[in-house]
């Protein structure tokens, strides 16, 4: 009976100061949040927000695990005993606090990286998860050094396996550490597909075209394709306009007649700029008798091009019956439909 009850006595303390510690970690916990909140109301910051908000439940576990620790600490569990639970309660707290920092790791470079990735934000993840992982193995007395040597002789056996899945996946850390290619770029492929890059993932790049579907491209084909990306240098893209007009026409006036109307689209036409400024030339007598122009002008966005050159081309035509401006004469050799 007195053996029962000093098991009972040895229990209750520990039990005690655990939750003591906790209703105390916990107030500080509350205590600090809603000074934290406070201050965001005062100071709006997104970043700071999201980590509150991250935090939040994780908070909770990190105080029941520092008060069961300290409880154990101050108890007269016998060592045998509280050491694995002890380590229990480690491994557990680090794993927690590495899976919040992989969070908000990943958070930061969505919010302060103009275009992340599937694969660097996969990277981010797991290179926190990992040494998480490490630092618990270590807590449990786990070597890494022989864990590591016996990853890598499976790992050539998994190499060999995974030839094509770690292909695709060096051929996406290849294109990530370039730069050349980044989420939000549009580009043209050699087979002459085309489109706004979505995402680069572990094993495929994701390109949304002008058709609002998904094109699906191994990143080793694509580190392997010649590639237009309309992004680089700027977004800026020049945009050729052949006019052709009659043979009769004055070739000084419609010069001026072309560039007048680039200078007054530059204030109405989404994505028109005259910086630099609009050029036009003169390709000569074309092989059906007309005369033939090329205008170039500069386009803010590939993704305004469409639009901004139809809207060119009806200012052009209208400024052409306006001013009288002999119009191109029909081959007769060209069918025309009905």
């Amino acid at each position: 009976m007195q053996l029962s009850s000093l098991q009972s006595h040895q229990y209750f303390i520990p039990t005690f100061i655990a939750i003591v510690g906790f209703l105390i970690l916990l107030l500080f916990r509350t205590v600090f949040r809603r000074y934290w909140s406070n201050w965001l109301k005062k100071n709006p910051n997104s970043f700071s927000s999201a980590v509150l908000k991250i935090t939040r439940i994780p908070s909770v576990y990190w105080c029941i695990a520092i008060a069961l620790h300290f409880a154990i600490d101050l108890s007269d569990i016998p060592i045998h005993q509280a050491r694995p639970i002890a380590k229990l309660i480690h491994v557990a707290l680090i794993l927690s606090i590495f899976n919040v920092l992989s969070q908000i790791a990943v958070m930061g470079c969505k919010n302060y990286l103009a275009r992340s990735n599937g694969l660097l934000l996969g990277l981010v993840r797991s290179t926190f998860l990992i040494v998480g992982i490490l630092i618990s193995l270590s807590i449990f007395g786990v070597s890494i050094a022989p864990l590591l040597t016996a990853l890598g002789v499976g790992g050539l056996a998994v190499a060999l396996a995974l030839k094509d899945t770690l292909e695709n996946f060096f051929a996406g850390l290849y294109l990530l550490s370039e730069g050349a290619l980044k989420v939000g770029d549009f580009i043209r492929l050699d087979s002459g597909q085309e489109g706004v890059i979505l995402d680069i993932g572990w094993r495929t790049t994701r390109i949304k075209t002008s058709q609002n579907s998904a094109i699906l491209i191994p990143n080793s084909k694509l580190s392997q394709s010649l590639v237009t990306n309309f992004n680089i240098p700027d977004h800026k893209i020049t945009v050729t306009l052949p006019v052709a007009v009659g043979v009769q026409a004055d070739l000084n006036r419609v010069e001026r007649l072309l560039l007048e109307v680039i200078k007054n689209s530059t204030e109405d036409v989404a994505g028109v700029i005259n910086s630099p400024e609009a050029t036009v030339l003169f390709a000569g007598l074309q092989p059906d008798g007309n005369l033939l122009f090329n205008l170039n002008v500069m386009i803010q966005s590939f993704k305004q091009q469409s639009s901004a050159v139809s809207e060119l081309r009806k200012r052009i035509f209208k400024s052409l019956l306006e001013n009288q401006i002999p119009l191109p004469q029909v081959d007769p050799r060209i069918p025309v439909r009905t």
